[in-house]
């Protein structure tokens, strides 16, 4: 087996990867193959194999992970129950799961990689495998054989997100099989956020969504998902809505378009905001200017809701905190998003003052 390391990252958080993944592995036996990152994840990811060849089986590292002690025994263990191996994923430094392979869903005849377990509490380390639908691409085993058949990734697609992902269909295409393994490491997920570029490298759903519609395009079939979810919203929400209250909604996201689809949303009292560039003047369903958070004025605002899930408190501290100073009267919620086999729900938490 060679293993490939992406160095993307590199200074202190790479000798910190770097000596993790030294005292997990076995000393003998296992060099290590270095590549600075290019383009985009997937020029990188096509250097990769164009420079290792397809004699051995390739295991692909990226340097925003942390080992935890037993991966490496729990990922030869099963080399030969699938093609492609991925592993488990903890936020870093916590207990918090961010992902345990991601299932392939459909919502509103869209598709969508839906992380598994995100945000349960970690329990402990197995040595087995699910098969799933995809992968956390910064830790990909691929077997030999499956170079037979796929020997690419396609950037041009991927657009530095989903490159691993368009390896792994174009090869279950070919009947080889995905799983991720039930032990977990620490990911920060910043390997590919460090692109110049954009386009390449923001965190906007609504950038995001354009280019997963090119993707989606030309790899995935809707007619052939068989997970299928739906929205339900807090009944707080649609009592703001109903009362016709002036409520500002933080965010973007799935969460932003499902309200602004709403008919009781058509009302010039409810307003979107955002504070990142490449969305700020943006739509949402064709219907919503997205305003700019630091524009708004607050004395027309009764209800904050922040719609990011996990981030509240950044954004409560960076956005909000100074409205509270000043002595605004209104009220701020926080989304919880429960995310089950069928049903998305979110719900609101009151950010107490």
């Amino acid at each position: 087996m060679k293993i490939a390391v992406i160095k993307s990252l590199g200074g202190k958080k790479f000798e910190t990867f770097l000596k993790s993944l030294k005292s997990t592995i076995p000393n003998k036996g296992y060099a290590l193959h270095f590549f600075q990152e290019k383009k985009t994840r997937g020029h990188t990811l096509n250097y990769i194999l164009k420079k290792l060849k397809f004699d051995e089986h390739i295991l692909i590292l990226v340097d925003d992970l942390i080992f935890r002690k037993g991966w490496f025994e729990a990922l030869t263990k099963n080399i030969n129950k699938a093609d492609i191996l991925g592993m488990s994923m903890l936020y870093p430094d916590s207990k918090i799961i961010q992902d345990n392979g991601y299932d392939l869903i459909k919502l509103n005849n869209q598709s969508f990689l839906q992380p598994l377990k995100r945000g349960k509490n970690f329990s402990k380390d197995l040595t087995t495998i699910k098969y799933t639908d995809c992968i956390c691409g910064c830790f990909m085993f691929i077997n030999k054989k499956v170079f037979q058949y796929q020997k690419k990734f396609y950037p041009g697609l991927g657009a530095n997100r989903w490159d691993e992902f368009s390896f792994i269909l174009k090869a279950k295409e070919r009947g080889f099989k995905l799983a991720t393994v039930n032990h977990y490491l620490h990911h920060h997920g910043t390997s590919t956020k460090n692109n110049p570029n954009n386009k390449f490298s923001s965190i906007s759903y609504q950038i995001e969504k354009k280019l997963w519609k090119k993707f989606e395009k030309k790899f995935i079939s809707l007619k052939k998902i068989r997970k299928k979810v739906s929205i339900v919203l807090d009944s707080k929400i649609h009592n703001f809505l109903s009362k016709k209250k002036r409520v500002l909604f933080y965010g973007a996201g799935i969460l932003s378009e499902k309200i602004s689809s709403l008919k009781k949303t058509c009302n010039k009292k409810v307003i979107f905001a955002s504070s990142m560039p490449e969305e700020i003047g943006g739509e949402i369903n064709n219907s919503h200017i997205i305003s700019d958070i630091k524009k708004i004025n607050y004395t027309n605002i009764d209800t904050v809701i922040i719609t990011p899930n996990g981030v509240s408190k950044t954004i409560y501290k960076l956005f909000f905190a100074t409205w509270i100073k000043d002595n605004w009267k209104g009220k701020i919620y926080k989304v919880k998003e429960l995310k089950y086999n069928q049903k998305w729900i979110y719900r609101l938490d009151e950010i107490k003052k």
